[in-house]
């Protein structure tokens, strides 16, 4: 019976509490055939949208995830090791925020990578926009694809790189800016092959693992918060 720890390891699956940068540094060269990852956007902050009926904050929409997108993360500087791990071929898939893209893209292409696309998750129930209480509340996500040197994989004729699905909502949400786990099994689909290996160093909620497991992909990344790993370990554990 697989143990419910803060490091799992069955077949396919390995997922460790650690950081970013300490984990890539234990992955072997050219090892990966595909990384997405959901990292901080770092956008957190108060807003001054909400509105109070009888003293309780009603309606309002929270732009504080949390402490974890609080912490600033210099994303640029973990993109060599991308390009390190990843073999040939392999590509990266990163979603982050619209307006950081661009420093995103230039340093994915000053560590190598080549033919840069941008994806896009458009969330079918998104909060409806109330300009009394919510202000463009947004309703997709941007995703950037880079590819390490020559032909990737890409299991699609004809794509539009834009993907429909919806939010997760209720007790289905373990994380604020948690992904669809379908989101995920089509990007995985897509741009790997079943056997493998999808790397995730900001694991979250366990999305990218789960995805690979009900894909037939190998996974291999990490959490840095405590509560979160433990809860993406049970989350990939329980699975049939």
């Amino acid at each position: 019976m697989t143990s419910k720890s803060e490091f799992l390891s069955i077949p396919k699956i390995h997922i460790e509490r650690n950081d970013c940068f300490a984990f890539l540094e234990g992955v072997k060269e050219e090892s990966i055939d595909l990384i997405l990852i959901d990292p901080p956007y770092e956008i957190s902050r108060k807003t001054g949208f909400q509105s109070v009926v009888n003293g309780v904050e009603r309606f309002g929409v929270s732009m504080d995830f949390g402490n974890w997108d609080h912490e600033k993360l210099d994303l640029e500087t973990i993109i060599p090791s991308f390009y390190r791990v990843l073999k040939k071929g392999g590509t990266a898939i990163i979603f982050y925020d619209l307006w950081k893209i661009t420093p995103l893209s230039e340093a994915l292409k000053q560590s190598g990578f080549k033919q840069l696309r941008f994806l896009e998750w458009l969330k079918t129930n998104p909060v409806p926009l109330n300009s009394k209480v919510n202000y463009l509340t947004n309703a997709r996500e941007i995703a950037i694809s880079a590819v390490k040197g020559g032909r990737p994989k890409f299991h699609s004729s004809y794509d539009n790189g834009i993907y429909e699905f919806p939010i997760y909502q209720g007790k289905e949400r373990s994380h604020p800016t948690q992904k669809p786990v379908k989101l995920f099994e089509a990007l995985i689909e897509k741009h790997s092959d079943p056997g493998d290996t999808v790397l995730d160093c900001f694991l979250g909620s366990g999305t990218t693992a789960v995805a690979c497991k009900r894909t037939g992909r190998n996974f291999t990344g990490c959490e840095l918060d405590e509560t979160y790993c433990k809860n993406a370990i049970k989350r990939v554990d329980s699975l049939k």
